[in-house]
């Protein structure tokens, strides 16, 4: 960036850090964004493991949707004079069904894969799925969208959600951290302790006696 820069004559001027006010426009833009991001992905109620997917989604449509107040039209409109195709928009996240054109199939295996829909493609008019048999997001023009499934939280693949499932698959031993023992396998018995006994020592107290004075 600073070699083309350079070559056009342009002179960069960096705004200061953790200073959101010297570029307002883009942080209100941001927020926007970011905003409707989360709702996309807490109603498709998919872990945060999709947070590019989605953010990715929600710009696309943005761009399409957004309406510029002050003149009236789309982003897409102000970009290619023309206005946007939408009737293929559909929820982020709903349940897809893919056929499966890759893998040498016989004639009664099953021919389609159940999955999620997470995005479009932006080097063609297919759509972005998440596969849950693979577990791998692809991108297939031959998707049925069931949109009228309802979105349950751990119909996804386990390991997406459930975070101890995730741990045991990798045979992971918990450390109690307040335990101080680098070794959580090691006993922390001691046997010596146990067989100790506990001796009470008396000592009689000395008492001083000394001479009252008269007068």
């Amino acid at each position: 960036m600073n070699d083309f820069c350079s070559q056009k004559g342009i002179k960069r001027e960096f705004s200061n850090a953790r200073t959101p006010q010297q570029n307002g426009f883009a942080e209100r833009r941001n927020r926007t964004l970011i905003e409707a991001a989360r709702i996309m992905l807490a109603d498709a109620k998919l872990p945060v493991t999709f947070w590019a997917e989605v953010v990715n989604t929600a710009c696309y449509v943005q761009n399409k949707v957004l309406v510029n107040k002050s003149q009236n039209k789309t982003p897409y409109e102000l970009f290619n004079g023309r206005t946007p195709a939408i009737g293929f928009l559909k929820p982020f996240g709903c349940h897809v069904m893919i056929l499966n054109t890759l893998d040498n199939l016989g004639k009664f295996e099953a021919k389609g894969d159940e999955g999620y829909f997470i995005g479009y493609s932006m080097s063609s008019k297919a759509f972005r799925v998440f596969i849950k048999r693979t577990k791998r997001v692809e991108e297939n023009l031959h998707v049925e969208f069931l949109e009228n499934k309802a979105i349950d939280k751990g119909a996804c693949p386990n390991w997406l959600f459930d975070i101890d499932s995730l741990t045991k698959s990798m045979n992971y031993v918990p450390v109690d951290a307040g335990s101080g023992n680098p070794n959580p396998t090691a006993s922390l018995s001691n046997p010596l302790a146990d067989q100790m006994e506990t001796l009470t020592v008396e000592s009689p107290i000395p008492t001083v006696s000394l001479p009252v004075p008269t007068a």
